[in-house]
């Protein structure tokens, strides 16, 4: 007769804290803070910016730039949002929301996505991303999540008002509602017209002055941002070298970019991250010409520097060497395999 391993709790909380993240494969339903059956969200496991995020002065201009007029309520602002867009009841807005992710796999797997005309017909049709991110952004309110758009704004050095940020990939524009909120000039950038349609909708309802890019159709502009967030952007790009360049030269010199790359394996539910490792990514990144200044949260904080001098030269031949070198890249594949076979085991699965 078989036995299965038994692992204590006290063992798989500490195994839970010390092992790395596996990869995401699929994210499944959305939980409900609402739901009785959906725990609290654990704040003393969080790494230290996470926790300092959510007591900030960021996080609460975050809340209040959700809210609309006379609704004081951050789930019921953006069940509002969603429903006045949609024409959906409220009700059916908030199922939508929890259960995105396989209304996205349909979208997904209604043409052929293997080229870039696929790809493109995907982001202009996409409905389900707004609901996405909706809760996303109420998740990361309530502390559910990783206040993503938090963090990136306390991690700029010497954060001010009164200078020109960009959020490319901008989704739903919540990001570029708190840097409004923070005093900057804000520009919503995104090749889906139907997010960029939705944030319009929701910008306009809290009189939220901003300029919009439909990079379809548009380059951005040469020179005319001091800082650009690109949050769980990048890695649903197919050119990154491309994209790169277009946001080293949007920025002006010295300017800072916070972004991430969420890379993921491939998977029907994640069929849209188009990359599963990270080195060769942070590695065009570097060859562009940013210069990684420190870590925040899951964002990398890279300054623009001009793609010459020592340092630069330096900086490739270090990446060369250690960053996308064979050895770094399968030690990196078996450490995800193990992570994912421990999460396993600790966790009971």
């Amino acid at each position: 007769m078989a036995h299965s391993l038994r692992i204590p709790s006290w063992a798989r909380r500490i195994g839970s804290r010390l092992l790395p993240a596996p990869p995401i494969v699929s994210q499944g339903v959305h939980p409900d803070p609402l739901d009785p059956a959906t725990a609290p969200p654990m704040r003393e496991h969080r790494p230290r910016a996470e926790r300092e995020a959510l007591d900030s002065t960021e996080m609460a201009w975050f809340r209040a730039s959700l809210l609309l007029p006379g609704v004081l309520s951050v789930r019921d602002a953006i069940v509002d949002d969603l429903s006045s867009y949609s024409g959906l009841t409220p009700e059916e807005c908030v199922h939508r929301c929890l259960t995105w992710e396989s209304w996205s796999v349909a979208e997904w797997q209604t043409a052929d996505r293997s080229s870039p005309a696929g790809l493109r017909d995907f982001y202009l049709t996409t409905q389900s991303w707004a609901f996405d991110l909706m809760w996303y952004a109420y998740l990361q309110a309530e502390g559910y999540v990783a206040a993503a758009s938090v963090l990136a704004l306390r991690a700029i050095p010497a954060s001010r008002p009164g200078r020109d940020h960009l959020d490319f990939g901008s989704g739903a524009g919540f990001t570029s509602q708190l840097f409004a909120r923070a005093g900057y000039q804000v520009t919503l950038a995104d090749v889906s017209t139907t997010l960029m349609d939705f944030a319009r909708h929701r910008l306009s309802r809290r009189g939220v002055a901003a300029r919009y890019i439909d990079l379809n159709d548009d380059k951005l502009e040469v020179g005319r941002y001091d800082v650009i967030t690109a949050l769980d952007a990048l890695t649903h790009v197919p050119d990154l070298a491309e994209v790169a360049a277009s946001l080293h030269g949007a920025l002006r010199p010295g300017g800072w970019l916070v972004a991430n790359f969420d890379v993921r394996p491939p998977t029907p539910e994640s069929a849209w991250h188009l990359y599963e490792d990270d080195l060769k990514l942070r590695a065009v990144m570097h060859r562009t010409g940013f210069a990684p200044r420190g870590r925040f949260g899951s964002f990398t904080v890279y300054r623009r520097q001009e793609p010459s001098g020592l340092r630069w030269r330096l900086r490739l031949l270090c990446d060369r060497v250690f960053l996308t070198s064979p050895p770094r890249r399968l030690a990196r594949r078996s450490r995800q395999r193990l992570a994912t076979v421990a999460h396993r085991i600790v966790s009971g699965q």
